[in-house]
């Protein structure tokens, strides 16, 4: 393991974003009999949980260090999973699409 990725707040960032996305994954099998409020607290999470991935992402992109640069390229690559094609090459514009999706999930919970 790399030095950025043995600094405390590199592993403290990490091990916030692991606790969430277990939380997350948990409660997607329930989010249809989920009631309207605890449907929006679930996407504060996810919010939360995105925001913390993009800031991430940055801390890795002003990084130097080898493996974080490998850790950019794959994350990258795994956005085209998502249907992010080489025209829009920008992890902003990605993560900026991911929120848009996320605030019209919630604008139709109180539908």
């Amino acid at each position: 393991m790399s030095d950025f990725f043995k600094s405390d707040q590199v592993q403290s960032t990490i091990a916030e974003l692991t606790a969430l996305q277990q939380q997350l994954v948990t409660e997607m099998p329930y989010l249809n009999m989920m009631k309207p409020e605890q449907k929006k607290d679930h996407l504060v999470t996810l919010k939360s949980f995105l925001e913390k991935q993009k800031l991430f992402f940055f801390r890795i992109s002003l990084s130097d260090d080898k493996e974080a640069l490998e850790m950019k390229e794959r994350l990258i690559e795994a956005t085209k999973i998502f249907g992010v094609d080489d025209e829009m090459n920008n992890m902003d514009s990605f993560f900026e699409k991911l929120n848009e999706t996320i605030d019209e999930i919630e604008a139709s919970i109180d539908k």
